[in-house]
């Protein structure tokens, strides 16, 4: 009987779902927007429809066992299987998602937190492969990011653990969505990008991306920052070494608390890597410890928008 892995990333902007062998090889893929306009629920029934759909289509006439794994943006609470304030998905706090697919499908399921699947996808294929110990983050509209300690996730108590994008590092900084201040989130996601450059703006003397008329900077986005950097611009560059700076102190804190052999980052933010990547570089050199600093090697994701489908599946395929 062939094995089967199915691995969903539930995006807040696309869903993506892979079969995948046991040795991680995708066969087959689809992606499509999220639709959020009749609520969550409609949404995760939707879901749930595509994942029927998708394994009778793929594995049609092949005798198989079948697995699925899903991971889903924001926390969730590992041992009752409920979701946490999703942030894209507000109308799904206290959600029993656990609950609700196994009613709805007749297979074994894993879920875990999109993050978490991120960096357990760069383990098995991608930059990390091979490592026990290691890191993971993601740079998009937010900051996520996984842990890895002696080759199996790090969640916690509850199954809330591995926040890294909200690690506190200036505790007089920028209000984060979280309630806290100064998370490392504030500074090193899209929006903190954004926000960073209207400052910048504000303070600057005229030069470079400034020049945008007033109704352009209102709707500036990161990827416009990025572009604007790669012209050789001003204030886009002194913004995205302040992010290094702050990315570099994050990476100091699991440096130092976890000893990792690697850490991986991606997300879209990452595109920028050559703008940000030596000043938090830098900054791990000047500050953590010396034992640690020697022997992390901090990398780029390799697995792209795979990484959520691969870190999905593996979870299913760990399932006891």
């Amino acid at each position: 009987m062939e094995q089967y892995l199915v691995g969903v990333d539930v995006g807040g902007t696309n869903m993506r779902m892979g079969i995948v062998t046991p040795d991680g090889r995708i066969l087959k893929k689809i992606q499509y927007p999220t639709d959020m306009s009749r609520g969550g629920l409609a949404m995760m029934e939707g879901l749930v429809s595509r994942i029927q759909d998708f394994v009778r289509k793929g594995t049609r006439g092949v005798r198989s066992e079948i697995r699925v794994g899903i991971g889903v943006a924001g926390p969730i609470d590992m041992r009752r299987g409920v979701l946490i304030a999703p942030p894209n998905l507000p109308d799904l706090h206290g959600f029993p998602l656990r609950e609700f697919l196994q009613e709805k499908i007749s297979l074994s399921t894993a879920i875990e937190n999109d993050a978490n699947a991120f960096t357990l996808g760069e383990g098995w294929k991608g930059a990390a492969r091979g490592c026990l110990h290691y890191c993971g983050i993601t740079l998009g509209t937010g900051v996520g990011g996984g842990i890895v300690v002696a080759g199996n996730i790090l969640h916690g108590a509850e199954g809330l653990g591995g926040e890294v994008g909200h690690m506190a590092l200036n505790p007089e900084g920028p209000l984060c969505g979280c309630g806290g201040r100064g998370c490392l989130e504030v500074y090193a996601s899209g929006s903190g990008i954004r926000r960073m450059i209207l400052e910048a703006i504000e303070k600057s003397d005229g030069k470079g991306i400034v020049h945008k008329s007033k109704e352009g900077l209102r709707k500036i986005t990161s990827e416009e920052v990025f572009e604007a950097a790669q012209k050789g611009d001003e204030t886009a560059l002194k913004v995205f070494n302040e992010m290094g700076s702050y990315l570099g102190l994050g990476l100091v804190n699991l440096v130092n608390l976890f000893n990792p052999e690697k850490i991986v980052i991606g997300g879209k933010v990452s595109r920028a890597w050559n703008f940000f990547i030596e000043k938090a570089k830098e900054v791990v050199w000047q500050r953590a410890m010396k034992g640690q600093r020697e022997k992390v090697e901090i990398v780029q994701a390799d697995c792209g928008d795979d990484a959520g489908i691969l870190g999905a599946a593996y979870a299913a395929l760990k399932l006891e």
